[in-house]
């Protein structure tokens, strides 16, 4: 059966509901720590509106869909007001939504209708869930003889917000009809991007791509981009290195400067040896800062500002700024602040964009003094844009962690990433165990530490040796996205 599950997946990527259907399953990841930490939020927010709204609930043993759809519609024809995990079959399609609300109008029940709700633990509708209320609206349309006008989301503060149906129903017909077509041809490309992280295929379809020499293994490859070469016959890394960027660029339809640039990377990975561009220049302090930022950002909160200071003689020291409570974000911010303006002058190095948005963003949230922000912000140098402007990897991801551990980095925690110390972070809120904290901490002094030796290999120059140390596949080449930054 197709479910709401299954649109997800192909709004994600096509591969992934193909393997839902064709492969072996035990090849499949299981969900992550954070995952579980996500779908357990979730229940807990639903069972609040449940409580509160005290909507009559769907009853069926378990698996049983038909009869959870005949319950579904025995309810709906007494005219229930709310009905909750209300179970939808159509053809090959069921889903199962958190309500079901009666609302005025005309329908083939009588003189009342009925519009699909989610409740959601987010701040805001994302468009998969609209797509996702469309299936519900999709699947009511046997039972009302239409389908509903609007639907509704309740968000994690409780707001609720309501969308018509009809503008989305054009994306959603197309994304179904592929959907299908690729369960039922069980055909679709790959692709290798920073979303695969997302994915519990990832390691498979990596094994695929690195077997064929996949073109998507460059990294920067978009789908549109990728689908055009692919029908001009340019389906590996081979035949895109070899490839004259400027028939790239026009059978892409994109800038010559972008073709430049993905031949350019999969010339690199053919060959496996880095590419200079150019030596960064680097100024030589008595002391430098390498910054970073762990974050919630669906839960709008930002716990903890990491910073290693190195002096010219070597030492280090590490200081972790907490917010131990979401509440003490102000708090842990302004110590950063003032830790930072301590060591006036010496340069603030990060890795790509995240530390300078969330150092303009708590400015402003907390109030801090008009000068202080910018004073800071002229002190920061991104790593991130260095690296592009001065040498081309053979590499997958270019994300921190994937470049750090080919310069001989390893993480304390090697499963760690930034989904995990939200988990670590999120279960101490819950439970006070310090160790869960300190574990958050550990994997943000990494991430600090990993920053000053990407520092160090930049400013050692053209031909400083970038070597795997072990197989680069220790980490799946497309790293789980970091929520705030390819890190």
């Amino acid at each position: 059966m197709i479910t709401a599950s299954h649109l997800y997946q192909y709004v994600s990527c096509p591969r992934w509901p193909r393997n839902e259907f064709h492969a072996d399953h035990k090849d499949k990841r299981g969900p992550s720590e954070f995952l579980k930490k996500l779908l357990a939020d979730g229940v807990h927010h639903e069972e609040a509106v449940y409580a509160d709204l005290q909507p009559a609930r769907v009853s069926y043993p378990m698996g049983d869909f038909e009869a959870g759809a005949a319950e579904t519609a025995r309810l709906m024809r007494a005219g229930q007001a709310l009905i909750a995990q209300a179970v939808l079959r159509a053809d090959r399609r069921v889903g199962i939504v958190d309500l079901l609300e009666r609302r005025p109008g005309s329908s083939a029940l009588g003189d009342f209708t009925y519009e699909p709700v989610e409740i959601k633990n987010a701040r805001s509708i994302k468009p998969v869930y609209r797509l996702q209320l469309a299936f519900y609206a999709h699947l009511l349309e046997p039972t009302l003889g239409a389908w509903p006008e609007c639907a509704h989301v309740i968000l994690v503060d409780g707001r609720r917000e309501a969308f018509p149906l009809a503008k989305v129903r054009p994306d959603y017909e197309r994304m179904v009809a592929g959907l299908e077509a690729v369960i039922d041809s069980g055909e679709a490309p790959l692709h290798i991007s920073s979303t695969c992280g997302e994915c519990p295929w990832e390691h498979p379809c990596l094994v695929e791509a690195e077997r064929t020499r996949d073109l998507t293994l460059t990294y920067g490859l978009q789908r549109r981009v990728a689908s055009a070469l692919r029908q001009r016959g340019v389906r590996t890394l081979a035949q895109l290195a070899a490839s004259d960027p400027q028939v790239i660029a026009r059978w892409a339809l994109i800038g010559l400067g972008q073709a430049q640039v993905l031949v350019t990377q999969a010339q690199v990975l053919e060959s496996g040896e880095a590419r200079w561009k150019g030596a960064p220049q680097f100024e030589q302090p008595e002391v430098e800062l390498f910054f970073d930022i762990e974050g919630d950002p669906e839960h709008d909160i930002m716990y903890l500002f990491g910073v290693l200071t190195r002096a010219k003689n070597g030492a280090e020291d590490y200081r972790a700024f907490v917010a131990e409570d979401p509440a003490e974000e102000g708090r842990a911010f302004r110590e950063l602040l003032a830790y930072v303006e301590s060591h006036k002058g010496a340069p603030i190095y990060h890795y790509h964009h995240y530390e300078r948005a969330a150092i303009k963003s708590l400015a402003e949230r907390h109030r801090i003094e008009p000068a202080r922000a910018p004073a800071i912000l002229a002190r920061m140098r991104d790593l991130h844009k260095d690296l592009a402007a001065s040498v081309v990897l053979p590499v997958y991801s270019y994300s921190l962690k994937a470049v750090a551990k080919r310069l001989g980095y390893r993480w304390t925690h090697p499963d760690a990433s930034a989904a995990q110390s939200m988990f670590w972070y999120s279960a101490w809120l819950k439970s006070g165990e310090r160790s869960l904290l300190d574990f958050a901490v550990e994997y943000n002094a990494d991430d600090c530490r990993a920053t000053r030796r990407l520092k160090e290999w930049l400013a050692d120059g053209p031909g400083t040796p970038f070597e795997p140390d072990g197989p680069e596949n220790d980490e799946p080449a497309a790293v789980a996205r970091r929520a705030r930054s390819p890190v």
